[in-house]
């Protein structure tokens, strides 16, 4: 009897020992829209892919499918995540035909396929190494602090309007307000998001004095919001489709 009991607690032990190898690492952790912002075989993305920044979607609903664009074509292949931040993605990539002159692409598939380490950070830096490359990039995403890069309201520059402070916004899909900063004053007010149109109701202000501070122009164009467009990282706001302002996420 005892040399059942012991036979049948090692069978258990085994089979424990056996389903623990089996646990893989969470293929879902990258999931998400990746634009490229940095790479090591590149000292100026704008010029080594004119047509474009490559971006690169991870969707682990069916195993672990990566589809982007390179910079010139669309790419598609799979990925698997292993423990200790390893990453393996598989060299036989679909890909579009189309031809671009002067653009990196294929240094670009080259690093990526090459990739052996991931690191993620906060959800929002992700960074693909080999042992001689390396290519950083921002998630894609509503969700966020927006700052103002450009604004189109008169002449003057954001930057000339805002030289100590940039204003911004930030946004939560999840909720219905949204929160910022006029460069001189905390704003909140609704945000109202369904398919690509946004409006920024009741905008309320602190009331603060800042000398010089043109918060009202950022203020006022926000009420004038009625669709936008996420461009990448760049996230667009129109009245119909007129461009008011551009902003952009601060990631680091």
């Amino acid at each position: 009897m005892k040399k059942i009991i012991l036979f049948l607690s090692l069978t258990v032990l085994f089979a424990s020992c056996a389903a623990k190898k089996e646990i893989k690492e969470d293929q879902s952790l990258l999931n998400g829209t990746w634009e490229l912002a940095n790479a090591s075989f590149s000292k100026n993305l704008s010029k080594d892919f004119t047509e474009g920044l490559p971006t690169l979607t991870f969707d682990s609903s069916e195993n672990l499918s990566i589809y982007g664009y390179d910079g010139c074509n669309r790419i598609n292949s799979k990925a698997t995540l292993q423990k200790e931040q390893k990453i393996t993605i598989a060299k036989e990539m679909a890909s579009t035909m189309m031809a671009c002159k002067n653009v990196k692409s294929e240094d670009y598939k080259e690093a990526l396929t090459n990739a052996t380490k991931y690191e993620l950070k906060n959800d929002k830096v992700l960074i693909l190494k080999s042992e001689t490359t390396e290519l950083k990039f921002h998630k894609v995403s509503l969700n966020g602090n927006w700052y103002l890069d450009k604004i189109y309201v008169g002449k003057i520059k954001a930057a000339d309007l805002y030289p100590y402070k940039k204003p911004f916004i930030t946004i939560d899909i999840n909720k219905p307000t949204f929160t910022g900063n006029s460069a001189c004053n905390a704003i909140n007010g609704q945000l109202l998001i369904f398919q690509n149109t946004m409006k920024f109701n009741h905008v309320t202000s602190t009331k603060m004095f800042c000398d010089g501070v043109n918060e009202k122009v950022f203020t006022d164009a926000l009420e004038k919001v009625t669709h936008y467009k996420l461009e990448g990282t760049r996230l667009i706001l129109l009245e119909k489709d007129k461009k008011i302002m551009e902003l952009v996420q601060q990631y680091e």
